[in-house]
């Protein structure tokens, strides 16, 4: 029996495995790091998951005090016993729930789309959104339970509707036990069953909370909290709340160069000059560019360009889903509300409890605004929309091998820093969390402590710079003995490396930047007295 894929699968098929490609050998990145100690506790301790120690602060907390559930550390730790704790199969592991999300987009886009599915799929794989947060962070996996929470709740299939409603309730779930981040749409899908008016099914809705309370019963048992109320959320105030707002629009921006294809509803003598006008600007932004790149305007005339452009553009995409919001009475317009009420609730919930923006953050909200915004795509000639997947592209791919070559200096600088410090005595500790972290302890290095660590007279502190670290003890005097650093180059001048740019970013710190100024450093000091 021959399998016959359709053309649909196949391009869908070919997009995962460019984005599989670029991630599959990457190095262990951010919170990554985490992820991994989280798990190898887990490994070990099956039913205490929360209890475990994790330096990714200071000093060594429980996990607990963190803000992420364990249900994504356990997948971590079955394929770490299984197959090793190399990049290889995790990222392996991890590239499934890619090609989940491919295909619940998909099906969600030919259910609102029609003939346009292909090409939002396309935006959506390519989003720099998608491609650069695969890694082994909870977010790819968390928004892949999401979509298939979506797609077994809005697309008819061949099961009766009971069970599609059974299993949309163990999805959602699923993507709650892996981020909170989920809350908002444990309150929409008993909405869009009333509004549906199927009131024989609501009693399902209740699956999810029950597990929640279930999983706050097992925190009583372990360790006398309850994870899901002790989170930390951002500042609380207006100003607070207004900050973050206007981060959000500015990083939906820098993450949405498609932007311009979905213009085409303006006045017909302004939609013809649409893609002449849109190539003009994409010249213009090639040699704006180049300028940067030789030195003729400074970065930080560039970044203050960029971050107007890319807040605009932000509010651009605001106004393109709110136009075509579907502006009759729910009642009869159900399913583009909850789209609607996913986009935005979801939205507000970040801007609300979100400690900082991340392009993560986006990720969970690139789906229903391109389902959204649909109808906008649908009168884009062909020649627009090729070139709204082309310049997506292009970003997707400079960005993702900008934050490789980010990722990878630290995997390639650990192992020869501990070679060139283990014979010079005394003892080698590492400060420094994300991928860091995990690398310079599999060298040998010993993870710094602020208030643990017994550092001595003759030791070595080695310290990345623009990087998260620990804070050193008070009475540690040291002098720098030696420095590495990698100069920036071709590939990393669309920069991620501002602190973690596409992974922690705010209206005055940019997701991604041009800049030919940045270096990756790592200095090592010897500690001459401790006091």
């Amino acid at each position: 029996m021959t399998l016959k894929l359709g053309r649909s699968t196949w391009i869908i098929l070919l997009l995962w495995a460019v984005v599989t490609g670029l991630d599959l050998h990457k190095a262990f990145h951010i919170d990554d790091t985490f992820h991994l100690l989280a798990a190898q506790w887990i490994e070990h301790h099956p039913l205490q998951p929360m209890s475990g120690m994790v330096n990714w602060g200071h000093n060594p907390e429980p996990i607990h005090d963190f803000n992420q559930p364990p249900g994504f550390f356990y997948l971590v730790a079955v394929t770490g016993h299984i197959f090793g704790w190399g990049e290889l199969p995790m990222h392996a592991m991890r590239s499934l729930f890619t090609l989940l999300a491919l295909l619940c987009f998909h099906g969600l886009a030919r259910r609102f789309a029609g003939n346009q599915a292909l090409w939002l799929t396309a935006l959506f794989a390519l989003c720099p959104a998608f491609m650069v947060n695969q890694g082994l962070m909870t977010d790819i996996p968390l928004l892949a339970m999401q979509l298939l929470f979506f797609h077994l709740l809005l697309v008819p299939g061949r099961l009766p509707e009971g069970w599609h409603i059974a299993a949309a309730a163990l999805a959602l779930s699923a993507a709650m036990f892996i981020k909170y981040t989920t809350v908002p749409l444990l309150l929409l899908f008993p909405l869009v069953l009333v509004l549906r008016k199927q009131w024989h099914w609501l009693p399902i809705t209740l699956v999810p909370l029950i597990l929640l309370a279930l999983w706050s019963g097992w925190n009583l048992w372990e360790y006398g909290g309850v994870h899901v109320l002790d989170r930390q959320g951002g500042d609380p105030r207006l100003r607070g709340i207004f900050v973050r707002t206007l981060a959000l629009l500015t990083c939906i921006g820098a993450m949405a160069p498609f932007t311009p294809a979905l213009l085409r509803p303006l006045p017909d003598r302004t939609g013809r000059r649409l893609f002449p006008a849109w190539v003009l600007l994409l010249l213009a932004a090639f040699v704006f560019a180049c300028l940067v790149y030789i030195g003729l305007i400074p970065e930080s005339a560039s970044d203050q360009v960029l971050r107007i452009a890319f807040t605009l553009n932000g509010v651009l995409v605001l106004v393109i889903c709110v136009r075509f919001l579907p502006w009759t009475l729910p009642s009869t317009a159900v399913d583009r509300w909850t789209l609607a009420m996913w986009a935005f609730g979801l939205a507000a919930f970040v801007a609300l409890f979100s400690p900082m923006i991340a392009t993560r953050h986006i990720l969970l909200i690139i789906p229903p605004v391109l389902l959204l915004t649909a109808p906008a795509l649908a009168r884009a000639s062909v020649r627009e929309k090729t070139l709204a997947v082309a310049c997506t592209g292009v970003l997707g791919l400079l960005l993702t091998v900008s934050d490789r070559q980010y990722a990878g200096f630290y995997r390639e600088s650990a192992p020869r820093i501990a070679r060139q410090l283990s014979g010079s005595g005394g003892q080698v500790w590492s400060l420094g969390h994300w991928g860091w972290q995990w690398y310079s302890k599999q060298a040998g290095m010993h993870t710094y402590s602020r208030d643990e660590s017994p550092v001595a007279v003759g030791d070595f502190l080695v310290i990345p710079e623009d990087y998260d670290h620990q804070d050193l003890a008070p009475g540690i005097e040291m002098e720098t003995v030696a420095s590495w650093n990698e100069a920036p180059g071709l590939l990393n001048f669309f920069c991620v490396e501002q602190f973690a740019g596409m992974y922690t970013s705010s209206y005055a710190k940019l997701p991604w930047s041009l800049s030919r100024s940045h270096h990756k450093i790592i200095n090592a000091y010897r500690v001459t007295a401790v006091h």
